[in-house]
């Protein structure tokens, strides 16, 4: 089957499952339906193979590049954000593989013009998801709600998104507001509006969110709506997970883990020398800091495996046996544990980037396979894409692809 027609089918999919439109059973012989804007954009020649999504979104298909070759990927073009399909908890379909949220502010903002409403709602950011495969785009929220449009709110920065282990809750913040929004209701609570730094984590059961307001410690429960502020004892960070009871803390010299029920530290896992971790933690000169310090980090979904790199070095760890890998960070060269900024189920699958991915299964040692990747550009229009961050994690076991397809 010619290509164009099969993703032409499928986008008529995507906007059919998004919108949950259902098509009539009944048959006429008299009169052809009128075609719709889509279906006249799409019998159309385009010099790029686009397929319209919308009248105003279309996907384009662009080969990955890499050493697997003939991998086709979609790249999304959203013109018109409000006409693209929203996440829908109620589309099965959406959760057979994990998923990803990322920001993208679909349009470009032009500062040198006077911009109309709809160019200024395209370009301030919104929150998207997309499963792990880069299939299936969905527009998450756009929090007008929270952050409605007026000439103050052009810009939008979104700092930080973390969405519940039941794929309703997604927990975000820009440079004020600190917000639940529920996929259900399609409403949101705002938690704080404090200058501050925002972290948000997630109870396993999705049932209550610690949350960061005001240079302190906060839980908010999901049902009763209570606030609680947290003893100054209380641990958590930006990446984190709680699972079998257990809530792991991915911070700035290694991972520390605690029982989340009594909240007692059971045992940390340094990224620092043995002597240094045990006589001399605490004095972090910036020689130590380029070392030790981790910038960047993940954790897979069940805490089993967490990653962080800092401006030398990267560092893998195993939080069973407590085992911490490292490689220095050689610029020219792809490293054994590069490009883990999503780090699925036991850490078979990474993932990184959101306006452009790099994808790969991992070696048996978990390293990265010289000679089996592949990247490609997810989205095809507006100015960024950034803040990717895993969920829904455990569907498929874990794997990022259907590997029997």
């Amino acid at each position: 089957m010619n290509s164009k027609y099969l993703w032409t089918a499928l986008a008529a999919l995507i906007f059919l499952n998004g919108c949950n439109q259902d098509e009539s059973s009944t048959l006429s012989t008299a009169v052809e339906p009128t075609k719709t804007d889509v279906e006249l954009l799409n019998e159309q020649e385009w010099d790029d193979n686009r397929v319209y999504v919308t009248k105003d979104n279309y996907i384009l298909m662009k080969e990955a590049n890499g050493t697997i070759p003939g991998i086709m990927k979609p790249c999304f073009v959203v013109n018109s954000a409000k006409e693209w399909p929203r996440e829908d908890l109620s589309n099965a379909d959406s959760y057979d593989l994990p998923r990803v949220d990322f920001r993208w502010n679909n349009g470009k903002h032009d500062a040198y013009s006077v911009m109309t409403e709809k160019q200024i709602y395209e370009a301030r950011d919104k929150i998207w998801s997309i499963k792990t495969d880069g299939t299936d785009l969905r527009l998450v929220t756009d929090f007008l709600d929270v952050v409605p449009m007026n000439k103050q709110n052009e810009a939008v920065p979104i700092r930080m998104m973390r969405r519940s282990p039941n794929n309703r809750y997604l927990a975000w913040s820009d440079s004020v507001n600190k917000v639940i929004f529920d996929l259900k209701t399609q409403e949101s609570i705002v938690l704080g509006s404090d200058l501050g730094h925002s972290q948000f984590l997630w109870a396993e059961d999705s049932s209550y969110l610690y949350f960061e307001d005001r240079a302190k410690y906060w839980k908010y429960d999901i049902v009763s709506g209570k606030t609680t502020q947290m003893d100054d004892d209380f641990h958590f960070s930006e990446v984190g997970v709680i699972y079998g009871g257990k809530r792991y803390v991915v911070a700035g010299l290694g991972v520390s883990v605690y029982d989340e029920a009594t909240g007692r530290e059971l045992y940390g896992v340094s990224v620092l020398p043995i002597e240094l971790a045990e006589r001399d933690y605490l004095n972090i000169n910036h020689e130590r800091k380029m070392k030790y310090v981790l910038k960047n980090r993940s954790i897979s979904p069940d805490g089993k495996y967490a990653w962080g790199e800092s401006a030398q070095y990267r560092y893998f760890i195993n939080l069973e046996t407590k085992e911490v890998k490292s490689e220095k960070i050689v610029r020219s060269e792809v490293g054994d544990y590069q490009y883990f900024e999503q780090l699925g189920l036991n850490a078979n699958y990474v993932r990184d980037g959101a306006g452009g991915v790099i994808f790969l299964k991992l070696n048996e040692d978990k390293t990265v396979p010289k000679d089996k990747w592949m990247n490609w550009p997810q989205v095809c229009s507006g100015h960024s894409a950034t803040l990717s961050w895993l969920y829904n994690g455990f569907a498929n076991n874990g794997a990022f692809i259907k590997e029997d397809k």
